[in-house]
This record gives C-alpha cells, structure tokens and sequence, in this order.
C-alpha cells in the first residue's frame, strides 16, 4: 500500500494521500501523488482505483475520447470545487457536443476550425467563447498527464478575440441617487438588505447567505464567511463558501447600519423558535432573487432613476470609497476581490480624479 499521512493538513482536515510510482505503455517513468483525502478508507480506495486505471491505460490511451476524458476530469474537479462551477462547466461542455466522441488522439486541425465556426455562430460574448476553449485545453491536457495522450492540437488553440465588443455598460448611483432610491423604500427589512449592498458592497448571495451568526454587535462588524446560489436545478438554494478565498472577510458597519440590523434583530428574537442560523433577510428563508429584482425594479422607477442591477450596488460602493479617497488596496480589500489588478481592471476609470493630482503634484517641480 503506498498510502500515507500528511503532517500537514488541509483547511478542511485533509491528510492522507497516496504515492505511485509506475512506466506507461512508452516506458516512460511517471512519479503520480494524489490529492489529499480525509480518511485513510477514501485515500485507500482511491489508490486501487488509479492502479486499475494504470493497468488499463494500454487500452485507454489509444481508444480514449473527449467524453471519457471529461467526466474523469469532472468527477476529480467536483472533489474541490464548488456544485455550481461543475454545472457550469456542464453547460460549456454542452458546446463541445461536436467532437465529444472524438479520440483526442485522432483530433485535429480540421476538427477544430469547424469547432471554432460553430461557437462563433452561437452569437455569445468573447469571454464566453473563450471559456469554452479554456475547458477544450483542461481536457487536452488532463489526457495527456494522465494517459499520455497527444497535446499537439495545444499549438493551435488561441483566445477569441473582439475589439469591437462592448462590454457591459457599468452603472452605478451616486450618493445623492442611492438616498433617493433608499427614500421610496417603506420595508425596513429591504431598506437594509440595500443599505448593506450600497454601504459595505456585498454580492447578492453573500447578503442572502448573512445569518445572525454573522453579525458581530459588540465590535460592530459583519463577517462574511459564505454566499447563496438559486441556480442549481432542483434545489431551493445552496449555501457555500464565497467566490474566493479573499471573499472572506470582516467588515465594520457604519452606526446606522448596526442601528437598523438591531432593529431586524428584536423584532427576530421575539419569535419562540428563533434561531442564531436564521437568515438576517428572511428569518427561515432568505430573501428570494425574483423579488429582490422586483423590488429594486419598483423602487428605481418610483423614485425616478435609471434601472441598475443589484450587482451595480456593489460598484456603487466601490465608487463611493474612491470619491471619498480610499485608495485601491482598500477597495480591493473591502470588496473582497482575489488580487488588486481585478479592482483596478474594474474601476480604473474612477481613479481619473487621483491620476490628475499625480499630475498635479509632479507640475508643482
């Protein structure tokens, strides 16, 4: 058995792991160690299934299709990723329908113009397209790591590429424009659920997924930990850990905030089965999207303003901070995002004003 014991743990308790060293059908030495598992039985199981895949890699690496390699792919991935990346890659992988018989070591150039023709037909955005390749090249290389498959077609695969797409219009309400929309509002539970977008700049599902847990009155700060979902097929909602590591974070609340959250929160302990788990919007079940774009549709249009959607709030914030003078490690800190290149990718724009006191300050030399 060549299962072993981390010293080390994961995040979430992983330690066992296995180690395989084996000679493919080419001779070549290949030196495999797994992922970590939580018990010794998975690590176990987990090893005898990739011998038996060894074993029959002779037969696999000549007759292995796309399919096949995709849903060992999907079934590794769904170890560590989140449900709705997977059903997303599902939805993706639906476009690769064309050549999901094909045997990767038989695809070639032609194939892949005719793939490139189709999605170009599809009328979907670049970035969409490219996710599309980008999934083409996991495979490719998924195949050739583990059944030495070829890689040639690698070569060829370059991004989608469209100067003249536009992106998404970036919206966002002024200071003066949110107290007109938070005016309209007569609901002190929505009044909030708002206020908390435009304040602390929270993603939809990550105020959806705000339990009292989660709300810290005696330092005054909210701790994000976590974000809802309603887009899995079958299910209510999904609660998981928010888009990235970064995503989890501490917030202060301004006083009102915190003033109006314990205004929520005895009106929720007066209930006999009130619970620390209940949802801040919601109580037993959080705050529905349709009706939070419902809501938001009525309160711009009563208060005469542009339509903007939820997830504009958060840049609302974002531009908030920067008029205010929050430099961009800030914003990008506050707002939760994997690396400040995202931030300033995202709201360059809205850093005109410093880029013109730099100037400033150098003409003064």
């Amino acid at each position: 058995m060549a299962v072993y014991k981390s010293k080390i743990s994961t995040k979430d308790g992983r330690q066992y792991f296995f180690r395989i060293k084996y000679k493919d059908i080419f001779g070549e030495l290949h030196d495999y160690t797994s992922q970590k598992f939580k018990t010794l039985k998975e690590a176990t199981s987990e090893e005898a299934r990739y011998r038996i895949k060894i074993a029959n890699s002779d037969i696999c690496t000549a007759n292995i299709t796309i399919d096949q390699v995709y849903q060992e792919l999907s079934l590794a991935k769904s170890k560590t990723y989140k449900k709705q990346t997977i059903i997303k890659n599902g939805y993706l992988y639906g476009h690769l329908s064309s050549i999901k018989n094909k045997k990767i070591n038989e695809l070639n150039l032609a194939d892949y113009k005719k793939l490139l023709t189709y999605i170009e037909n599809l009328n979907f955005t670049t970035d969409y397209n490219n996710k599309i390749l980008g999934l083409l090249k996991q495979i490719i290389i998924y195949s050739n790591k583990y059944y030495n498959t070829s890689k040639a077609l690698l070569t060829y695969i370059e991004p989608f590429k469209n100067t003249n797409e536009r992106k998404k219009e970036m919206l966002f309400f002024t200071y003066e424009e949110y107290l007109k929309f938070d005016a309209v509002i007569k609901d002190h539970d929505y009044h909030t659920f708002f206020e908390i977008l435009y304040f602390n700049g929270l993603r939809q599902g990550e105020a959806q997924a705000l339990t009292w847990n989660d709300i810290d009155f005696e330092n005054n700060e909210i701790n994000i930990n976590k974000t809802l979902t309603t887009k899995i097929k079958g299910e209510k909602w999904t609660i998981s850990s928010p888009k990235t590591k970064e995503s989890n974070r501490i917030l202060p609340m301004t006083k009102k905030v915190v003033d109006d959250l314990k205004t929520m929160y005895k009106k929720a302990i007066s209930y006999k089965d009130y619970s620390d788990n209940w949802f801040v919007f919601g109580n037993t079940e959080p705050f529905k999207e349709t009706t939070i774009q419902k809501r938001k549709n009525n309160y711009c249009d009563n208060a005469n303003l542009k339509r903007i959607r939820v997830h504009d709030f958060r840049h609302s914030c974002a531009s908030l901070l920067i008029n205010k003078g929050a430099t961009i490690a800030l914003v990008s800190k506050y707002l939760g995002h994997s690396n400040i290149s995202i931030t300033l990718n995202t709201y360059t724009h809205m850093f005109k004003n410093e880029l013109d006191n730099v100037t400033n300050l150098l003409n003064r030399l």
